[in-house]
């Protein structure tokens, strides 16, 4: 097995809104308590399927094959609307 370097920009595959916090623990809710999220998958050009967090202000702005940028933070893939050029994640290796 070997490392590549995967592109951060992808289509969002599928997504669903998680509205009931997980189960704790390991989970922990924030000072502000829980609050529904967007997660799903985003399918890269390299044909691998990354599950993220969505971060959107609303869910209903989803839609199956729209473009997306995927980013690590916190060690959870996250994803947000792709209106930047596409780039690929260099120098970090996935396996």
């Amino acid at each position: 097995m070997s490392g590549i370097a995967l592109s951060t920009s992808g289509t969002l595959w599928t997504w669903t809104v998680q509205r009931f916090a997980p189960k704790s623990p390991p989970f922990v809710a924030p000072e502000g308590g829980f609050e529904p999220f967007a997660v799903g998958y985003v399918e890269l050009p390299e044909g691998v399927r990354v599950m993220a967090v969505l971060d959107v202000p609303d869910p209903a702005s989803l839609r199956i094959g729209m473009p997306v940028r995927v980013r690590v933070a916190g060690g959870v893939p996250r994803a947000g609307a792709d209106d930047q050029p596409a780039g690929t994640a260099s120098g970090r290796n996935h396996g």
